[in-house]
């Protein structure tokens, strides 16, 4: 398990390797999707920091205190590290290499609204008025291994 500012690291080398560029927005909904796969998919947390239902979705807030200076502006290539100098394992890379497939084309509005949805770990979560409760893992791994059961049964 890693610490979500090297989750949110590799995503950004990834992305950048592809000439693609993302905002803070993005790059968060990305790490929370990431995360919320592999511990659907994979039975595997990516990162152990706290989630918080915040208002306008799931934040992590060491992530969003590492990148809110950029505002509503892509993270800029010059304060993005060597996409080859990797700090996670191979296969936790190739996993989020997968996710950035997936999901790597959508803009902030449109993650955010996947992570919205009724039903979802944050909307379970979430209260207005309330002070950022935090969202457990547990709802985040049945949410999304509901999601892939799901798929996995169209597909048949």
């Amino acid at each position: 398990m890693y610490d979500v500012l090297n989750v949110a690291d590799a995503i950004l080398k990834v992305a950048k390797k592809h000439g693609q560029s993302l905002t803070p927005m993005q790059l968060m909904k990305l790490t929370y999707i990431a995360h919320g796969w592999s511990l659907g998919i994979r039975d595997k947390d990516l990162f152990s920091n706290r989630i918080e239902a915040w208002r306008y979705g799931p934040v992590i807030p060491d992530l969003y205190q590492a990148t809110k200076s950029y505002g509503r502006n892509p993270i800029p290539h010059s304060a993005i590290g060597d996409p080859d100098d990797q700090q996670i394992a191979p296969d936790d890379l190739a996993f989020i290499e997968d996710v950035l497939a997936k999901y790597g084309h959508l803009d902030g509005i449109a993650l955010s609204y996947l992570t919205h949805q009724r039903g979802t770990p944050w909307d379970q979560v979430y209260r207005d008025g309330w002070n950022s409760p935090e969202i457990p893992d547990e709802l985040i791994r049945q949410h999304y291994r509901e999601l892939f059961d799901a798929r996995r049964a169209v597909a048949v």
